[in-house]
């Protein structure tokens, strides 16, 4: 496993915080906001913290590569280097930037470092909230330095409180509630807020890299499209992707929310 100094990774990732993405919230012209595609946005800020993560991160880890969602955006092939030997840094410079473009307090920064196809550590910084939450493979999830450890109390579908995209069976639990930002559905997870995330139809390095193995470190389970596949952070695609407290309520979710459509369009790739 590749040894990083995860301190100052969290150094970089507030330092970008700090210079790049905060003084622009609340504070974009309109000039400075684009759509990739309808209702996905990319900020001035996106594009410049990335660069920047680009240029810090590969110093600290010499030899390593960078995969960041607004390259990806330009040139898909991109994404092939996370099946490369060497290290791999996984960028999202701004997740939620639709609700950072609209002055919602929803977003933060995703990074985690992947190679050989394995994700070896994520970090989730929600930048307004002051909040970092760290794993290491196989060493636990810190949140601002404390461990953490999810537990459910629940015994019934109707008890749970749930985050996530794409889902249609909000009617069957206590809440089910779309963020519009990864990482602050896994920061709830994390913090017990909430007792699942489910994300569909389309899985992204980016925004589940890191957050995956956050929820997986603090004692989640995380499987895609079925409780015996796992994630898999070189996906970019089609997939149904459910963390749950423990594999049990991994497949009593799953029926609930995994709809047919999607299971055939999954099946036919």
């Amino acid at each position: 496993m590749t040894d990083i100094d995860v301190k100052k990774v969290e150094e970089i990732i507030r330092h970008v915080s700090a210079d790049v993405v905060m003084p622009r919230f609340n504070n974009l012209l309109e000039s400075e906001i684009h759509e990739k595609g309808p209702g996905d946005f990319v900020t001035i800020a996106d594009e410049e913290s990335e660069k920047m993560f680009g240029t810090l991160l590969t110093d600290l880890l010499p030899g390593s590569l960078v995969v960041g969602e607004e390259a990806v955006a330009k040139d898909e092939s991109v994404v092939k280097k996370l099946k490369d030997d060497q290290p791999v840094w996984v960028i999202d410079p701004v997740d939620g930037t639709y609700n950072f473009s609209h002055g919602i307090r929803k977003f933060g920064i995703l990074v985690s470092l992947v190679q050989n196809g394995e994700t070896l550590y994520g970090w989730a910084f929600d930048a307004p909230g002051n909040r970092m939450a760290v794993a290491s493979r196989g060493a636990g999830t810190y949140l601002d330095g404390e461990r953490v450890k999810i537990s459910c109390t629940a015994s019934v579908e109707g008890e749970l409180k749930g985050r996530g995209s794409g889902f249609r069976a909000a009617e069957h639990f206590k809440e089910l509630v779309a963020q519009r930002c990864s990482l602050h559905d896994y920061m709830d997870f994390i913090t017990g807020d909430a007792d699942f995330v489910v994300h569909m139809p389309k899985v992204t390095p980016w925004d589940h890299g890191a957050t995956n193995l956050i929820a997986a470190e603090a004692g989640g389970y995380v499987a895609m499209n079925d409780s015996d596949t796992p994630y898999d952070p070189t996906l970019l695609g089609w997939a149904f992707l459910l963390v749950a407290p423990d594999r049990a309520w991994w497949e009593k979710l799953s029926p609930i929310l995994y709809p047919a459509r999607l299971k055939a369009k999954i099946a036919g790739k």
